[in-house]
């Protein structure tokens, strides 16, 4: 079992560092949006860990679906903030679609990329 977790982390790992490496690569990052001030994580870790790891999770599914803009992927629900929203608000039917949207603009983007 121990196994089975390392290789889903690695996975996560190597999901996040190949999804980051392409958004630089394609010049998604902008240089006065809310990631880039120090104010903001610095706050948010005073406030203990929690608020960085949303923090994190919600720059990562922005920069994945800036990504997912920029390389033309099908589809326009990911683009529009509040559909991720009320994928989280919604319970069950929410989350499983929230997990299906999450995937196929990751998987999506990662083979866009190689187009």
């Amino acid at each position: 079992m121990r196994f089975v977790y390392s290789m889903i982390c690695l996975l996560i790992f190597l999901d996040l560092v190949f999804i980051f490496k392409n958004a630089k690569k394609y010049n998604v990052y902008k240089e006065d949006a809310w990631y880039t001030k120090w104010q903001y994580w610095a706050g948010a870790t005073l406030c203990l860990i929690f608020p960085v790891f949303i923090m994190a999770f919600v720059f990562f599914l922005q920069t994945l679906c800036s990504l997912a803009t920029r390389l033309k992927v099908a589809g326009s629900l990911y683009n529009n903030p509040y559909s991720w929203i009320i994928c989280i608000i919604v319970p069950l039917v929410g989350w499983a679609i929230f997990i299906v949207m999450f995937i196929y603009v990751n998987v999506m983007s990662i083979l866009k990329s190689f187009e």
